[in-house]
C-alpha cells in the first residue's frame, strides 16, 4: 500500500513540532557553542509495505534531551525548577567535568566572598551544588509541541489514511 497522503501529513506534523521546539530551545536559552540539541533535532517519516512511521530524532543529545525536556528535581526541596519531572537526583550530583568545559567556553571567572577569582573546578563544584539542590528547569520544548500539533493535526492524518486507503481498495477491486 502506497501512503502519499499520510506520508505528506506527517511530514507537516513533524516539521512543525521540530519548528516550534527550536523556538523554545531559543527562547528558553538553552543553546550552546555546538548547538547539538538545537541542530540534530529532527524527524523522519518512513513507509514500508504496510506501515508509515513518524520518529523524532535527537543526534547526539540523545543521551539528555529528556532532562533538557522534562527537568530534573533537585535534593533540596526547591520548588519550581523540575517540578513534576520523573527525574530526580538522589545520591548522586551531576558531573562535573561538562561543567568546566562550559565555563571555559564561556569564558566565566567565579569569584570568593572577598572578590578574589576562584579556579575553575571550584566554580564548577559550586554550580554543581546549585544544579544538585535546585534542579534543573523544565523546559517540554519536545513535549508541549507535539501534544499541541498532535491535537491539531489529529483530523488531517486520519483523513489522510482514509484517502490513501481508499485510493488502495479501489485499485484492488478495480484489478
Amino acid at each position: 500500500m502506497k501512503f502519499k497522503n499520510t506520508i505528506q501529513s506527517l511530514q507537516k506534523l513533524g516539521g512543525n513540532v521540530v519548528k516550534e521546539g527550536r523556538g523554545v530551545l531559543k527562547k528558553k536559552k538553552k543553546q550552546t557553542r555546538q548547538n547539538t540539541l538545537y541542530n540534530d533535532f529532527d524527524y523522519l517519516v518512513t513507509s514500508s509495505k504496510n506501515s508509515v512511521t513518524l520518529e523524532f530524532e535527537f543526534g547526539r543529545a540523545e543521551d539528555y534531551w529528556q532532562f533538557v525536556d522534562e527537568g530534573v528535581r533537585g535534593v533540596g526541596g526547591f520548588k519550581g525548577r523540575g517540578q513534576g519531572s520523573p527525574f530526580k537526583y538522589s545520591a548522586k550530583m551531576p558531573p562535573r567535568q561538562p561543567l568546566i568545559n562550559w565555563i571555559k567556553n564561556k569564558s566565566l571567572k567565579g569569584r570568593s566572598k572577598k572578590g578574589r577569582f576562584i579556579t575553575n573546578e571550584s566554580f564548577a563544584f559550586l554550580i554543581q551544588r546549585a544544579i544538585y539542590q535546585r534542579g534543573l528547569e523544565r523546559t517540554q520544548f519536545f513535549t508541549r509541541p507535539f501534544t499541541t500539533q498532535l491535537k491539531k493535526q489529529e483530523n488531517k492524518i486520519l483523513q489522510a489514511f482514509a484517502d490513501d486507503l481508499e485510493v488502495e481498495l479501489n485499485k484492488t477491486f478495480k484489478d
